[in-house]
């Protein structure tokens, strides 16, 4: 078991409720919550090989399946088939969290902005630091960035759960008390609808729903059935942005942020057996058998975060039973080899790697910079900075860093892992004469040459040869302020 002793921990719930004195308080820590499982998400989407190719699956597969088994072609194609479905879907599954964690920030930040003033995301982001784990949860776990695992879908159901949960012998169930974050939200909640008298600020800028800031879906939310038929995994009727205006829109605002989350009261609720992991759901014909009360939206077709990831569970645990009665390990198929909880002074002896990944944590310290800039600036700024910005960052540049850094490799205590992010906050500050986004294009000139050179496997030089990636994005500085797009030529 972890030590989780010195363990940074994510927020800490207030024994006494919310009141008047730590209102503010409760209301960061909603956010550092809400900001502090993006990335722990998005490293597990990225150690994911979402298309694996299928030949060479196959031959591999067949490779590992006794010499004389009986129809060994026919359960080969089979089994090849339930890697590519998983692979693809159990990813879709996470990233669709991804997005609406980040709807999340947006709806927690809106109701600080309205009842409080901005948001102080950049630093939130300097305090996230991996292993982290929740205080007031108890029995306390450790939260890590790391690969797809069934421990690693362990940890994002709990962080999840919709119910009060305990684990251990029948001991400890007497003593123990989970307390869930939908609890922490009804604290809040209760204190809005009770005891709050102050009043709501509707001049603060917010992310407003007339403009298109928020879309439940991209390219990397859709996943393809046995059939090969796409289906996305979020749906239009699942939620969105609210602008805080009153107490009842603060309200729906945070409720929003439960029922995506934790999903409806009555859902499957999260239990454990004899050796502590999650019980799984059914599967029946390669689906999972869901409650209706699993889902967050009016139509019963989008489960909420813990129900995607009791599915990616699930699932999980029956192909890993499947595969296992073959002496296959499934996930090693389709999962990088990465270690928990990469920092960058891992990457110390591998130059390219180590230039992606302090790029990959300057590109996301610049994500939740842009974000904090929207709570500062008027309508079109807004615009410019999430469509041209964030948008672009999230699903382009950061999938890039987060899909090509498992190019390069490294050793650690005698083990060769592949490349990762490691999500460390980068300090912009440091580099007075530059922006942040010419500091990101420094990094991108030291990194791009080095494929020519024979130092890395990837070529990364059209980060600054292609003028519809780093340079297009919008340059942000530390004081909100954004400048018109221009070429970017940082100081010597």
């Amino acid at each position: 078991m972890q030590d989780l002793s010195s363990i940074k921990k994510l927020f800490k719930i207030p024994e006494e409720g919310v009141n008047d004195k730590n209102f503010a308080e409760a209301m960061t820590q909603a956010i550092s919550l809400e900001l502090a499982t993006i990335p722990t998400y998005l490293s597990t989407y990225y150690s994911i090989k979402r298309a694996p190719n299928q030949d060479e699956m196959l031959k591999t597969i067949a490779g590992m399946l006794p010499s004389d088994l009986k129809n060994a072609e026919a359960i080969a194609q089979e089994l090849t088939l339930d890697v590519l479905v998983y692979a693809n879907k159990s990813a879709a599954l996470i990233m669709s969290v991804v997005i609406e964690e980040m709807l999340h920030l947006s709806l927690s930040s809106n109701v600080k902005q309205a009842m409080i003033g901005p948001p102080d995301l950049v630093t939130i982001a300097s305090t996230l630091d991996f292993p982290t784990q929740l205080d007031g949860h108890k029995p306390e776990f450790a939260i890590n960035a790391g690969k797809l695992s069934m421990q690693q879908m362990k940890t994002f159901l709990q962080i999840e759960s919709p119910n009060a949960f305990t684990v251990g012998s029948p001991e400890l169930l007497r003593t123990i008390k989970y307390t869930t974050i939908g609890e922490f939200y009804d604290m809040i909640i209760s204190y809005i609808q009770n005891d709050y008298t102050g009043g709501y600020d509707i001049d603060r800028p917010q992310l407003l729903p007339d403009m298109p800031f928020y879309s439940q879906n991209s390219i990397n939310t859709v996943y393809y059935d046995r059939d090969h038929n796409p289906h996305f995994v979020s749906k239009d009727d699942s939620g969105g942005l609210i602008g805080v205006l009153n107490g009842p829109t603060a309200i729906d605002a945070l409720n929003e942020i439960i029922e995506q989350g934790e999903g409806h009261q009555g859902g499957t609720q999260l239990e454990f057996d004899a050796e502590d992991m999650p019980i799984p759901l059914p599967v029946v014909d390669g689906e999972v058998v869901f409650s209706p009360d699993d889902y967050d939206d009016p139509e019963k077709k989008e489960l909420s975060h813990f129900g995607k990831f009791m599915e990616a569970y699930s699932l999980g645990a029956h192909y890993n039973e499947k595969f296992g009665e073959y002496g296959i390990d499934f996930f090693d198929l389709f999962v990088y080899r990465q270690a928990e909880n990469p920092k960058l002074a891992d990457y110390s002896s591998n130059e390219a790697l180590a230039l992606l990944a302090e790029l990959g944590n300057a590109m996301f310290t610049y994500i939740i910079l842009m974000v904090e800039t929207c709570y500062h600036s008027k309508r079109s700024t807004q615009f410019n900075v999430f469509m041209y910005g964030i948008h672009k960052s999230m699903i382009w540049l950061m999938s890039e860093f987060g899909n090509g850094i498992n190019s390069e490799t490294y050793m650690k205590n005698g083990v060769e892992y592949q490349g990762s992010l490691s999500f460390e906050f980068y300090d912009f500050s440091k580099d007075k004469a530059n922006s942040p986004k010419q500091q990101m294009w420094a990094l991108a000139e030291k990194l791009a040459p080095l494929h020519k050179e024979g130092k890395s496997v990837k070529d990364w030089s059209w980060l600054i040869t292609d003028k519809a990636y780093l340079e297009a994005l919008p340059d942000v500085g530390l004081d909100y302020s954004v400048k018109p797009n221009e070429p970017v030529v940082p100081a010597p």
